[in-house]
């Protein structure tokens, strides 16, 4: 993985966005501290799967058995918003739910992301994917930011939360400190918190 540069950070009145490439690094860092259970794809797949269709996204994964994993994150941008969001599949329980920290809804995007695990279950597993029991759900009462310009810190935050089943009790107070997180761990190459793989 490489290391972040200065640049990956976009400054615009005195307050910090998070570029894809962060986003994308840090979504890597999750992926790498619990590899057996979590997969977390990069801020291009959702382009290309909407814009492309399945077959330019089906090769993503030829190496990786993303249903042998508990979770997915899939980061979604909104470009006509410039905004990022959070997809976060789970096996275990079923569902797909969307997270966005200004409230949004998109249905058709959980669809989406449904229709994908059916196609690529039946690509790579070679049977149906039964969607019947699943929960897709636009989540609302995740935290919220009070600004326009924090969405990508709450989409890594959101992720490596829920990575670790931790309760999203963080809040637009915490994204200043966030953001130091942010640049520090992807600098060391290793998240703060460690996860006890099961």
């Amino acid at each position: 993985m490489e290391s972040i540069e200065d640049d990956d950070f976009e400054v615009d009145n005195s307050h910090l966005f998070l570029n894809d490439e962060v986003i994308n690094q840090y979504m890597d860092l999750i992926t790498e501290r619990s590899p057996n259970t979590v997969y977390a794809f990069n801020t291009f797949f959702y382009l290309s799967l909407t814009e492309k269709g399945y077959s330019h996204v089906c090769r993503w994964t030829k190496k990786i058995d993303i249903f042998s994993k508990k979770k997915l994150f899939i980061p979604i941008h909104i470009e006509e918003d410039n905004h990022w969001c959070l997809v976060y599949v789970s096996f275990q329980q079923k569902s797909i739910k969307y997270y966005d920290s200004m409230g949004g809804r998109n249905f058709k995007c959980l669809k989406l992301i449904l229709k994908y695990l059916m196609l690529e279950h039946e690509d790579k597993k070679g049977e149906y994917f039964h969607p019947s029991g699943w929960l897709l759900m636009n989540v609302k009462n995740c935290p919220q930011q009070q600004n326009y310009w924090d969405c990508g810190v709450f989409v890594c935050m959101f992720a490596e939360y829920l990575s670790r089943d931790a309760p999203l009790n963080f809040s637009q107070r915490h994204m200043d400190k966030f953001r130091r997180q942010i640049t520090l761990e992807i600098k060391k190459k290793k998240l703060k918190k460690s996860v006890p793989e099961t």
